[in-house]
């Protein structure tokens, strides 16, 4: 194509650019959203509707009902948040899972859904509110809303990083759950075997955060 002809085929020559680059954001923008809503899918799946009463007695566990539990304000408050801080574990390990492909946070975010679970269960039976929020990475309470982007942005700089991530919340969640047990009314067992099987099952993740980190 001569250097006249290429000037009369310019304005179309150009349409056809803008043409192409119009296409391929349209397409980028699809591939975001279409991202996005399987995140979301992925955060209802760890907030399911599921019998979480059945689920706790697979554990061995029946739920109390308020006519039998302490009713203490103190107890009501410190469900609320384990089950934030427990879905906190769930957000970050998504997150991680998300960023570096590592199968631990995958497996592990798997029973942070459990133990969320299991908590429900304790706080229906006492007619308590669920404060989690339905979307990833959000938090009622604040101070878990800090923690949560503080740790994630630790966690996208390496994958040893992540795994020290995955360290921090499992000891954290240990601390908690002590003192909670510590403190705990006698006559709210059931919330009793619920922390402690929680107990249990951070320990088991810390161990292995702990042997990721130390290779």
């Amino acid at each position: 194509m001569n250097s006249k002809s290429l000037m009369k085929n310019l304005p179309y020559i150009l349409i056809a650019v803008l043409a192409v680059a119009v296409v391929a954001s349209l397409g980028w923008a699809y591939a975001e959203n279409k991202r996005a809503n399987e995140l979301s899918v992925k955060n209802v799946t760890s907030i399911s509707q599921v019998d979480t009463k059945e689920q706790l007695e697979d554990h061995g566990i029946v739920p109390l009902d308020s006519s039998q539990a302490s009713n203490n304000q103190t107890t009501a408050e410190e469900l609320a948040y384990i089950i934030e801080e427990e879905k906190l574990a769930y957000d970050v390990y998504q997150a991680m899972y998300d960023r570096w492909g590592s199968r631990i946070f995958n497996n592990i975010k798997n029973s942070e859904t459990t133990h969320q679970n299991m908590v429900l269960a304790v706080m229906e039976s006492r007619g308590l509110a669920d404060p989690r929020k339905d979307e990833l990475g959000k938090f009622t309470n604040q101070d878990l809303q800090k923690l949560y982007d503080t740790l994630v942005a630790q966690g996208n700089q390496s994958q040893v990083e992540a795994y020290k991530v995955g360290v921090i919340i499992e000891e954290t969640d240990i601390a908690d759950l002590k003192k909670i047990l510590s403190n705990l009314d006698t006559k709210d067992g059931d919330v009793k075997a619920v922390l402690e099987n929680l107990l249990s099952g951070s320990e088991n993740h810390l161990r292995a955060f702990n042997r990721q980190v130390s290779r």
